[in-house]
């Protein structure tokens, strides 16, 4: 099945949105580096590791997700990156990934980049790498939700707009839908979108109950 973002000609707002996220995560993923080496608690430092970890999948993500939303135009990624050179090592595998046909879905390189620093800041993920990669995937729920509201589209129309784009029930079900959309619409401003989909990742990697083998299997196909 073809990821959603993988179709090009996405509307103005939303490539805005992605860059916009892209600038955000970088400017996150260097705080966080730096404060993880200067941490002098252990506690402190854990939680830094785990905001560093947490910074670079969505970085993973979002590289992958304007990458494939804007037809493979390395100029909405690249430039970005360019004062960064371990970002832009980053892109650049995952870029050559894309376009090689390895990447089905931008939750599969979140949740490898995940992994990876887990593994280098010796934590553990606390669930199965097919799991976290349809986590990931499904913060493209919050994404579609929360462009759709910074356009003004009323909560019903963006519900049938997203139900209609992310078609498949296994990645997308529609409760998580109807949820998420209650966290977009229900504050009187519109919500920060890194923080949204940070929660919708997280509470369904912390959910002890195991995904359908159909929809872990989608997400890391």
């Amino acid at each position: 099945m073809e990821h959603p973002l993988a179709r090009p000609g996405r509307s103005l707002a939303t490539l805005r949105t992605t860059l916009l996220m892209l600038g955000t995560l970088m400017a996150g993923a260097l705080a966080h580096a730096q404060a993880a080496a200067t941490a002098g608690d252990p506690a402190a430092a854990s939680r830094e590791s785990f905001r560093l970890c947490d910074d670079r999948a969505f970085l993973a993500l979002n590289i992958a997700r304007n990458y494939m939303m804007t037809g493979h135009n390395r100029d909405t990624v690249m430039p970005l990156l360019r004062d960064d050179p371990a970002a832009a090592a980053m892109a650049e595998d995952i870029l050559g990934r894309i376009d090689a046909g390895a990447v089905r879905h931008p939750g599969e390189v979140a949740a490898d980049a995940l992994f990876q620093c887990a593994a280098e800041q010796k934590m553990s993920v606390g669930a199965p790498r097919e799991r976290v990669a349809l986590c990931f995937t499904r913060t493209d729920v919050a994404f579609f939700l929360h462009v759709e509201r910074s356009k003004n589209t009323v909560r019903q129309d963006a519900v049938s707009k997203v139900r209609k784009r992310l078609a498949s029930r296994d990645l997308y079900p529609v409760a998580l839908i109807n949820e998420v959309a209650e966290a977009v619409y229900a504050p009187a401003k519109l919500p920060d979108l890194r923080q949204l989909m940070g929660s919708v990742a997280w509470a369904c990697i912390n959910n002890r109950r195991p995904p359908t083998a159909s929809s872990a299997s989608a997400a890391s196909r």
